[in-house]
C-alpha cells in the first residue's frame, strides 16, 4: 500500500473513531438518568401535602411550653418509610410524629427529603432522648438516636436552638 492510502485509511479511522465516541457520548447523555436536564417518573417533581393529625407540645422540666405544633401522625410501615419525603415546605408550627411498636434504638436519614430537619428521638416515657439538629436536606448519612426511643419527631431544622429544645425536655401530644 502506498504512503498516501495508508495515510487517508488511518485519517479515515481516526476520524470514525471520534464520530463513534461522540455518538457514543451523547446516546449514554441522552439516556443517563442522571444527565443534567433530563427528568424521568423517578425524579418528577412530588409534592404530599400536610396532613393535620393531632397536635404536640414539648416542655422543659420545670413545665415551660417551648414548643406547640400541628403533627401528622406516621404509626405503619409505609407511613414511616415516606416520612417527610418530598415535601417542599414544613411550617414552623407543624412535624411528623413517628410511632415505632416498642422502643429500640432507632436511626434516621435524609434521602429524599427536601427540608432540613431537627430529629428528636424520644423514649417510652415522653422524654426526649437525643436530638440530632439541622439534617441536612439528602444527606444519606444513617443519624442515630443516643439511647431507645419509640418514638421521633421531626420539626423545622433549626426550631431546637431556637426555642431551646434539649435532651431530657418532654413531648406529649394528642391525636385528632
Amino acid at each position: 500500500m502506498n504512503k498516501k492510502k495508508k495515510q487517508f485509511w488511518l485519517s479515515a479511522a481516526a476520524i470514525a473513531l471520534a464520530v463513534v465516541f461522540v455518538l457514543g457520548y451523547l446516546f449514554i447523555s441522552f439516556f443517563d438518568e442522571a444527565a443534567p436536564g433530563f427528568q424521568t417518573e423517578q425524579t418528577t417533581h412530588i409534592d404530599i401535602p400536610f396532613r393535620a393529625d393531632g397536635t404536640v407540645t414539648i416542655s422543659n422540666p420545670q413545665g415551660e411550653e417551648l414548643y406547640r405544633g400541628t403533627i401528622e401522625i406516621a404509626s405503619t410501615d409505609q407511613q414511616r418509610e415516606q416520612g417527610l419525603m418530598y415535601r417542599d415546605s414544613l411550617g414552623a408550627d407543624q412535624g411528623m410524629l413517628f410511632v415505632f411498636p416498642a422502643e429500640a434504638p432507632q436511626a434516621f436519614w435524609m434521602k429524599n427529603t427536601r427540608i432540613p430537619l431537627d430529629i428528636l428521638y424520644i423514649g417510652a416515657n415522653g422524654t426526649i432522648v437525643s436530638i440530632a439538629e439541622n439534617a441536612r436536606p439528602y444527606d444519606e448519612t444513617s443519624l442515630p438516636s443516643q439511647a431507645p426511643a419509640q418514638y421521633v419527631l421531626e420539626i423545622p431544622g433549626g426550631m431546637c436552638a431556637a426555642r431551646g429544645i434539649q435532651a431530657g425536655d418532654s413531648v406529649s401530644w394528642t391525636q385528632d
